[in-house]
């Protein structure tokens, strides 16, 4: 009887223990955390991670792949893969928003990304250097990489991005009438924006994104009316950092990064805002 007894208390242990194997691997998992993307504090959920061994023309092929660019320029080079870097991860950051979609469907074709030298002091431009390609000066981007002031670059991807989404303007849809309207009653947001209704558009949307760029407008806590808008109408509710005004978990670029790069020319303008060409 006793033996009956220890199998039969054996047979149950065994049970018991499947039954709380079963439990415990039907548990939920934790959420996937949010990684920190370099230049914003709250970034989507990544769903594309970067592709670290992979070859340049494999990456090229990913990118347009995954997000939907054609790609062209010669600056897709290893020398610049951490542009490219930048590039991706900036682009993954926004995947839980209607973003990139919503820019891509204002083009009639396919919106291009040429990676490419651009004249002067612009880091990058909306269908100027190239008719339907946002153009980015990637050997520009080197200055901002040096000195750890990558939500620069963050801001200037968005940016030039925001002109693309912005380019059914002349239709005069409901949230450009409301973006005119807003920026009659605010004014001035950033010393680039300052020269027209458009770059004050694409700065208002490009460092809502970047919020880690170097004298971000929204640092002041001044701006909370736009803030709210690209918060809402752009972005359907995401936030990419704390409210404005509010300590932010930021790397602190170097020491002059905002000085013009050795080998510019004297007279130009030593202003990193007219680095940024729009339309």
């Amino acid at each position: 009887m006793r033996k009956l007894l220890l199998a039969a208390a054996a047979v149950m242990t065994a049970i018991a223990a499947a039954i709380g194997a079963t439990q415990a691997t039907a548990l939920p998992a934790a959420p996937k955390p949010a990684p920190a993307v370099t230049g914003i504090p709250a970034p989507c959920v990544s769903i594309n991670d970067w592709p670290e061994d992979a070859s340049i023309a494999e990456i090229q092929t990913q990118i347009e792949q995954t997000f939907n660019f054609r790609l062209d320029g010669s600056q897709w080079t290893e020398e610049h893969r951490p542009s490219s870097k930048i590039l991706w991860e900036t682009l993954d950051a926004l995947e839980c928003t209607d973003y990139r979609e919503n820019l891509q469907s204002k083009y009639s074709g396919t919106v291009g990304i040429n990676a490419t030298s651009i004249r002067g002091w612009a880091w990058g431009d909306w269908s100027l250097t190239r008719t339907g390609y946002v153009s980015l000066d990637f050997d520009k981007f080197k200055g901002a990489l040096e000195a750890d002031d990558e939500g620069r670059l963050v801001r200037l991807i968005v940016h030039e991005l925001a002109h693309v989404l912005n380019s059914d303007r002349h239709q005069n849809p409901q949230y450009w009438q409301d973006f005119q309207r807003l920026h009659r009653q605010e004014g001035k947001f950033s010393d680039y924006g300052a020269r027209s209704v458009t770059e004050t558009w694409a700065d208002v949307v490009g460092y809502y994104v970047g919020r880690c760029a170097l004298n971000n407008p929204y640092d002041t806590g001044e701006h909370g009316a736009y803030y709210e808008f690209a918060k809402e109408r752009v972005f359907g509710g995401k936030e990419f950092g704390p409210a404005p005004g509010e300590d932010m978990n930021c790397a602190v670029p170097k020491e002059g990064a905002e000085e013009p790069r050795p080998g510019n020319e004297a007279d130009e303008t030593a202003s990193w805002v007219s680095d940024l060409a729009g339309e």
